[in-house]
């Protein structure tokens, strides 16, 4: 029994690869209001459970891209779901720009978050179409540096803390993540990583 029982902890830690599975985070759920698909009529992990099933159907059409990327980069690949989630709702709210389909993040006639993780291009040279596995490993790759930075910042942690504050500062940047019960001040709608990560563990509950 001791044997089995340790070969499925090795098993389920390898299906999330370096990092915490998302399923292991504890998070609160969306505040209710100031989402990218504005207010859902309530707050906590019913709203992000709602909204997480209204992308359902469009984030299933990625699941393989997904699942690739995070298994290359060694990170559960619901975490690359969720954001795909919050960030484009599953690509619904992705626009053309100068011609070109995939954007996202624009004002002032100008678009900056690029495909469906919504790499910035001010800060990056951005790689691959907008749906493509190659967009989907660069973000991810970003993801992980961040969830890196807060590891080096908050060394106490534990990894599902650190995974979470990743997920936090790939909205607001590392430096962002002060506390952790306060690390989503500052992000899109001040839930960030709380919305996302509930929305993860839906996917995960699913089979995504």
């Amino acid at each position: 029994m001791k044997i089995t029982g340790a070969l499925l902890i090795a098993s389920a830690a390898a299906k999330c690869g370096n990092y915490a599975c998302v399923n292991e985070i504890s998070a609160s759920g969306c505040t209710g209001t100031c989402n990218q698909d504005g207010y859902c009529g309530a707050g906590g992990k019913t709203c992000s459970e709602r909204l997480a099933s209204n992308d359902w159907s469009n984030l299933r059409q990625y699941q393989s891209q997904a699942r690739a990327a995070g298994n290359k980069k060694n990170i559960d690949h619901n975490l690359i779901g969720a954001i795909i989630s919050r960030e484009t709702r599953a690509g619904a709210a992705l626009q053309t720009w100068n011609g070109q389909y995939g954007w996202g993040d624009c004002y002032g006639g100008q678009c900056y978050g690029w495909g469906l993780m919504q790499v910035d291009r001010r800060y990056h040279n951005v790689q691959g179409a907008w749906n493509s596995q190659a967009h989907l490993e660069q973000a991810t790759g970003i993801l992980i540096d961040t969830i890196n930075c807060v590891g080096r910042n908050h060394s106490g942690w534990s990894l599902a803390q650190k995974t979470k504050g990743g997920v936090s500062g790939y909205n607001a940047g590392c430096g962002n993540v002060q506390t952790y019960d306060g690390m989503d001040i500052g992000t899109t709608g001040n839930d960030y990583s709380n919305d996302t990560c509930v929305r993860g563990q839906y996917f995960r509950n699913r089979g995504f």
